[in-house]
């Protein structure tokens, strides 16, 4: 075909015209050669048009692979933020446990040592009978009020007063009559008739024979007749329980004791038939002068007598038909009773009023009569009325009133009591050692208590055990732990203190805990302020070629220039924003100069920025620098927010100012209000920055460059 078309132009350029034949095919030729080319134009329209499409593609494909490459890289650096956060929970978590489990173990070991050592002070403290005196004190008194509280004996007293001694005379020149008289006025109505009749009154000697005959036949008809004697060179014999003694003096059946009484008063002898006999002068004082003791019985001469109380107790527990029993004895065969009354609570007559009938016989129905002198000076100091005396016969009343309602016993062994109180003082401190103040009150009510009721089951079986000791020692670990509690309190406060203070400026602490401790509740105050605000220029750019960890170092470096620069001027400050922070100057505390304190710190700032500038580029070869704004003037500050998250902070114009001040200033540049330099004219020098439409703001703003301070400064 295309030779045919070359034969055929060749015929045209000589001017020769070519053959029909030829010619025709020539025009199919030219035609297909031209549809051709018009579907080779078309083919290279759709070619250039998809080569168009796909360049098109290629870019937006490359957009969204950068695009994906860079959001990789920040989920990567986001990663690696969480990943060195989660790194630094763990290892704090870590500590804490470590710490946690340190802690435990150190206060387990105090605890332990704690309880002995206690333990140990309370068992020496009741062995040792450092602190008897005042244990017997406290003790008497607590012992005491049960046995008054429980008091319940019959027991009436008939006195020789000034009264009987007025009418009859002295006692020692009475005629016996007068006692014979008495007994059958006491005893004249059977159904009135007393229980048993103590007379503590000497007859150891014969008087008038008729008198004396007539009280001893007076004697013989009722034998409810108890007669008190006094011995000398008391010497206890211990009691033979087995055996049922008599109301009369007898044998002892068992081997003689060497200890026994010199000289007994007893009556005379006619009248020793009839009587029983029982020894007045029966106790024996404690160390501090109290009488506490008494014996039963004593041996004498081969014979035993009782105690005037113990005789007592045996006719009166005869007469209403019941067995007696007689207390346990100590190693000197003493028993310790407790007094029931005193003096003032017993029901005293007068001997003359009683033997003249001028008392009804009922008051004294099957109950205890003690008859005895009130003029003589026999008195003994008793526990439940350390002010005054008690006289002998209120003495024998409290001791056979102890023998009948059974509170009678004998002193615990040391042993036995360091035991008991080491016990209890040692549980006492393991109870408090993590107790609140008021659950150690508490358990220490509790403790008091249950030792108040261990020593009321302890007496009842015959034994008593000072309580003093206890309470003191009670007292003693609930101040030592309550001081523990607040040395600790007071540590724990600082400590949180001084954590609080690297999350919140000194000041802010300082003025929520003014009153001692930390409190935070939402309230503000206005207040004229000046407000800084400083932020790191170009850091999203400098973020994008630095390592995290080295982000992190520049920060921190930028931060604490930031930190002592505000310190310096004693300025607060507020808190850091990303890469900025802000700062307050007069609050909360007010300050003096205020505005030109917050300069000061800004300049400051500037000068200290090439230092770090030098640093970042000499180890990171990247450049930092400042742009500072500040504003001053009216702003309300205190706690806004929540009660679940609050800050101390300042907001309103002043504060909206300061920073887009701080955004519109250059790199290095410190761009302050008119109203600051007004303020400041003449104090700083300054040069106009020309006026910025600040965002929120809906005029300019006139700003000015702070230059440095002026040459008068």
């Amino acid at each position: 075909m295309w030779n045919g078309i070359k034969c055929l132009n060749k015929r045209k350029k000589e001017g020769k015209k070519p053959a029909k034949g030829i010619s025709e095919t020539a025009e199919v030729i030219s035609k297909a050669v031209a549809d051709k080319t018009e579907a080779a134009k078309e083919l290279t329209k759709e070619a250039v048009k998809t080569a168009a499409e796909t360049t098109g593609a290629a870019k937006e494909l490359t957009k969204e692979i950068t695009k994906t490459a860079a959001e990789t890289t920040e989920a990567a650096k986001e990663l690696a933020k969480e990943i060195t956060k989660e790194v630094k929970i763990a290892a704090r978590r870590k500590a804490r446990a470590a710490a946690g489990k340190w802690h435990r173990m150190i206060g387990v070991t105090h605890m332990c040592i704690g309880a002995i050592v206690f333990g140990l002070l309370a068992g020496w403290l009741s062995y040792s009978g450092v602190l008897e005196t005042a244990d017997r004190m406290v003790s008497d008194l607590i012992y005491q009020s049960i046995a008054r509280k429980q008091s319940n004996a019959r027991i009436r007293i008939i006195s020789i007063d000034e009264k009987t001694v007025k009418k009859y005379g002295e006692y020692e020149d009475w005629s016996r009559e007068h006692t014979a008289e008495l007994i059958k006025r006491l005893n004249q109505d059977e159904e009135y008739a007393p229980g048993v009749i103590g007379i503590a009154l000497d007859y150891s000697e014969e008087k008038e024979i008729a008198s004396d005959l007539t009280l001893v036949e007076t004697c013989s008809i009722y034998k409810n007749i108890c007669f008190g004697v006094s011995a000398e060179e008391v010497e206890p014999l211990e009691h033979l329980k087995q055996q049922q003694f008599s109301f009369q003096k007898r044998k002892h059946q068992e081997e003689e004791s060497d200890n026994q009484i010199s000289v007994v008063e007893r009556p005379f002898d006619s009248l020793l038939e009839q009587v029983t006999i029982g020894i007045v002068n029966n106790t024996r004082n404690s160390k501090d002068g109290i009488v506490r003791n008494a014996f039963s019985s004593v041996q004498v001469g081969g014979f035993e007598i009782d105690s005037f109380a113990t005789a007592i107790y045996k006719m009166y527990r005869d007469f209403l038909g019941k067995e007696y029993k007689l207390p346990k004895l100590d190693e000197d065969n003493y028993f310790q009773f407790t007094f029931s009354k005193t003096s003032q609570e017993y029901m005293v007559y007068s001997f003359c009023d009683v033997a003249e009938g001028k008392i009804a016989p009922a008051a004294f129905e099957d109950g205890i009569v003690l008859v005895g002198s009130y003029i003589d000076d026999s008195t003994f100091r008793a526990p439940n009325q350390r002010g005054t005396q008690m006289h002998e016969l209120e003495l024998q009343a409290n001791l056979l009133e102890a023998l009948l309602e059974q509170r009678t016993g004998q002193q615990a062994s040391p042993f036995f009591t360091a035991v008991f109180s080491g016990f209890f003082m040692a549980l006492f401190f393991i109870a408090t050692s993590y107790s609140s103040i008021i659950l150690t009150f508490v358990i220490a009510f509790g403790v008091i208590t249950a030792q108040f009721f261990a020593c009321w089951i302890v007496n009842l079986l015959g034994y008593y055990v000072n309580i003093l000791v206890p309470i003191i020692m009670v007292a003693l670990i609930s101040g030592y732990n309550l001081i523990l509690r607040y040395t600790i309190a007071i540590q724990n406060q600082y400590a949180i203190e001084k954590v609080f203070k690297k999350y919140v400026d000194e000041s802010v602490v300082s003025e929520l805990g003014k009153d001692g401790r930390i409190k935070a509740k939402i309230g503000v105050v206005r207040k004229d302020v000046a407000v800084l605000f400083v932020d790191i220029r170009g850091f999203t750019s400098l973020s994008e070629c630095l390592q995290p960890e080295q982000i992190v170092d520049i920060l921190n470096a930028y931060l604490e220039l930031v930190a002592q620069a505000v310190a310096k001027h004693q300025g607060t400050l507020d808190k850091f924003i990303g890469d900025a922070a802000m700062a307050v100057f007069n609050s909360p505390n007010n300050l003096a100069d205020y505005e030109y304190k917050a300069v000061c710190a800004a300049l400051d700032l500037r000068s200290d920025a090439a230092a770090l500038n030098e640093k970042c580029e000499r180890e990171y070869g990247k450049q930092v620098s400042f742009g500072i704004g500040i504003q001053c003037g009216e702003a309300v500050i205190g706690n806004i927010g929540c009660d679940r998250r609050m800050d101390y902070t300042a907001i309103g114009d002043t504060v909206n100012t300061a920073s887009r001040l701080e955004g519109a200033a250059a790199p290095g540049q410190i761009l302050v209000s008119e109203e600051l330099a007004k303020r400041l004219k003449g104090r700083i020098q300054t040069r106009f920055a020309g006026e910025y439409m600040l965002k929120g703001k809906k005029s300019a703003v006139l700003t000015y460059t702070v230059e440095g301070l002026a040459q008068a400064e």
